[in-house]
């Protein structure tokens, strides 16, 4: 089983394996080597209108035409609002891997279902990906190893558990999931044009 899989599974109870970082249903892969970037105090007040890195721009005002909409899982509760690049709409997931404590990003396309393109980490075993599959790509840059894939993750749930610190990648820092209040976060792409896969 794979480990964005085992993670899905996790997050409803369906059935965990040992090697599963808690609080991840699909997010459990790096994109890019981890960056320092400074934790947001308030989203909207460190927003920077038209700044887009990795397919999110913050939003400066609740209604944008293409938006990552966060929800409290089970009661459909919303929590923020994120504009998205309408071009390119995607979202990257970071998180620490519990037995490792290196830094797992999954990087998130919506087309506008949620796919699972591409997944960094650094280490092996412990859910990890140890091969690619059929049409997928692993590939070593540095210490670092990069998937390439695209998985369907329909509902995109995460986890937002602080010990692994779960969180979304923004252009002008991270955005702590445990901060939102919410014990787990649905992530969906609203007002975006369908994407090619």
């Amino acid at each position: 089983m794979s480990w964005p899989l085992a993670l899905a599974l996790a997050l409803t109870g369906a059935g965990a394996s040992a090697g599963t970082p808690p609080g991840t249903r699909g997010a459990d892969a790096p994109a890019q080597p981890a960056q320092p970037a400074q934790p947001l105090q308030h989203a909207e007040a460190a927003a920077r209108p038209g700044v887009v890195t990795s397919g999110i721009v913050q939003s400066p005002t609740p209604a944008a035409a293409c938006e990552l909409r966060l929800t409290e899982h089970r009661s459909g509760r919303e929590l923020k609002r994120l504009a998205l690049d309408a071009r390119a709409p995607e979202v990257r997931i970071a998180f620490e891997h519990s037995v490792l404590g290196t830094t797992v990003i999954d990087r998130y396309r919506f087309t506008p279902a949620p796919l699972l393109v591409e997944e960094e980490f650094e280490g092996e075993g412990y859910g990890l990906p140890a091969a690619a599959g059929p049409g997928e790509r692993l590939e070593r840059i540095g210490t670092r190893q990069r998937l390439t894939l695209a998985r369907l993750v329909d509902p995109l749930v995460v986890r937002a558990l602080a010990g692994p610190r779960m969180r979304l990648l923004l252009p002008q820092g991270e955005l702590l999931l445990a901060h939102l209040g919410a014990p787990a976060v649905a992530l969906e792409a609203v007002g975006c044009a369908a994407q090619p896969p």
